[in-house]
C-alpha cells in the first residue's frame, strides 16, 4: 500500500519574562498538518532555546534555524518522520546567571488513534545534535504517561549525577508516524519549570501533586474498518503460537490464545515491529468451506483480542455451520480488520488484502462510515 507523503509544521512560540529563573511559561507547537500534531509547552525565564529542525547530520551551533524569543515561528519539516534539536542555554552576557534545576512534565494528549500510533522519543543529545540517553520513548500517550508526575532533567548528562544547568543542554524530539493513515490532529503538552539551584532544593519537584491529572487513557477512532491482513490455515491452529500474515501489512500477527477443534479460535492482534502501532480489532472474517462469517466489534468496545467481538463465545469465534452435517467447517483463513480514522479527503484507506469471493452466501456489505455501521451491522453470526 502506498503511503501519502506528509508534511509536519513546527510552530514555536514563547512568552517573554524577566528576572531570575522563576518558572514563567513559554510554548512551542510541533504540528503535523495532514495527519496529526505534537505540542510542546515550556515554562522558561532567562533561558534561551535555539532549535534546528529535521536535523539528520552535523548541525552548525552558530546558525540555528530559529530561537524561541517571544515570536511565533513556522518551520516546515518534510517527510513521514522528523527530528528537532533544541539547545537550552543560560545567557551570561549582561550578568552571571544562576545555575538552574530543570523539571519536565506532560499533560495528556487528545484521545485519538494518532496518539497511539505516533512514536515519539525525547532524548539528551550531544552538541552536534546526536541523540544519546533517552528520557522517554513510545507512543505519544506512553510518553505522556511516563512524564505525568514530572521528571528532573540532567543539566550535564555526561556525569553520573543529575546536575544543575550551568551552561547549555541539548535535547532532541524525534517523531515517526509509521504506517498511520488518517487526518486526525493531536498534541502533547510538555511543561518545563526552571528554578534556581542556590535558593531552592534542586531535588524538589516543583509541580504540585494535586495538580497532576490521572494517567492518560487510550482512545481510538473507528470511522473505517481497515482490512490489514490474512492468515491462511492449512493444518489447524495451535494455542500459544503466533501466526504472521500470509498477505497484508508487515509487522502484524495473531497470537492464538485458545482453540475449539479446527473450527473455533480465540486470538489477539500483536505487532512484530517496534514502530508499528497496535490498533484495535474492528472486524474478523472467518472463512470455512464455501461461506464466511463476520464478527464485528461490539459498539463502543475497543480491544486487541477476539473477546471484544460481537458473537464471540468466551473469546472464541467460529467458522460457519455446515448445513450438510450440522457441524462447522474447519477454518480455512482468518481476515483481520482494525479500526482506523478517515483520511484527509473523508474516505477510508484501501484494504491491504481482500478475501476470496463467497460461494452460495450473500456477501456482507461493509460500511465505511462508523455511524452507518452501527445502524447496519457488519453481518450476522451463524450458529
Amino acid at each position: 500500500m502506498t503511503m501519502t507523503r506528509r508534511r509536519i509544521l513546527a510552530a514555536l512560540a514563547a512568552a517573554g519574562g524577566a528576572g531570575a529563573l522563576t518558572g514563567s511559561t513559554a510554548s512551542a507547537l510541533l504540528r503535523e498538518r495532514e495527519q496529526g500534531s505534537l505540542e510542546l509547552t515550556t515554562g522558561l525565564v532567562d533561558l534561551v532555546i535555539d532549535y534546528w529542525e529535521n536535523s539528520a547530520g552535523t548541525l552548525n551551533p552558530a546558525s540555528p534555524d530559529g530561537t524561541i524569543d517571544g515570536t511565533q515561528l513556522a518551520v516546515p519539516l518534510a517527510g513521514d518522520s522528523s527530528r528537532t534539536v533544541f539547545r537550552l542555554s543560560l545567557p551570561q552576557s549582561e550578568s552571571p546567571n544562576n545555575p538552574a534545576s530543570l523539571w519536565l512534565k506532560t499533560d495528556c494528549p487528545e484521545g485519538t488513534t494518532l496518539a497511539e500510533a505516533m512514536q515519539v522519543t525525547l532524548s539528551y543529545a550531544t552538541a552536534d545534535g546526536t541523540p544519546t540517553t533517552q528520557i522517554a520513548s513510545g507512543s505519544l500517550r506512553a510518553v505522556a504517561n511516563a512524564l505525568r508526575t514530572g521528571t528532573r532533567l540532567d543539566g550535564d548528562p555526561t556525569t553520573p549525577e543529575i546536575d544543575c544547568l550551568t551552561d547549555e543542554l541539548y535535547l532532541t524530539i524525534e517523531s515517526d508516524l509509521g504506517p498511520y493513515v488518517g487526518s486526525e490532529t493531536v498534541s502533547l503538552p510538555l511543561s518545563l519549570v526552571a528554578t534556581q539551584c542556590r535558593n531552592t532544593d534542586p531535588e524538589e519537584n516543583p509541580f504540585p501533586a494535586d495538580a497532576i491529572d490521572a494517567r492518560c487513557r487510550p482512545a481510538y477512532s473507528c470511522d473505517c474498518c481497515w482490512t490489514i491482513g490474512k492468515v491462511e490455515v492449512e493444518s489447524g491452529l495451535h494455542r500459544g503460537r503466533t501466526y504472521g500474515f500470509d498477505e497484508g501489512l508487515a509487522g502484524y500477527a495473531i497470537r492464538v490464545t485458545d482453540t475449539d477443534g479446527d473450527s473455533g479460535v480465540a486470538f489477539e492482534l500483536v505487532t512484530t515491529g517496534n514502530d508499528v502501532p497496535r490498533l484495535p480489532l474492528c472486524d474478523v472474517t472467518i472463512k470455512g468451506g464455501p461461506p464466511d462469517i463476520h464478527y464485528p466489534r461490539r459498539n463502543d468496545a475497543f480491544g486487541f483480542d477476539t473477546s471484544t467481538l460481537d458473537g464471540a463465545i468466551d473469546g472464541l469465534i467460529y467458522a460457519p455451520e455446515n448445513a450438510n452435517n450440522g457441524g462447522r467447517y474447519s477454518i480455512s483463513y482468518i481476515l483481520v480488520s482494525v479500526c482506523a480514522p478517515t483520511l484527509a479527503d473523508g474516505g477510508c484507506p484501501d484494504d491491504a488484502v481482500n478475501g476470496a469471493a463467497n460461494v452460495g452466501v450473500r456477501p456482507v456489505k461493509r460500511e465505511k462510515n462508523r455511524k452507518e455501521r452501527h445502524e447496519k451491522p457488519l453481518g450476522g453470526v451463524t450458529r
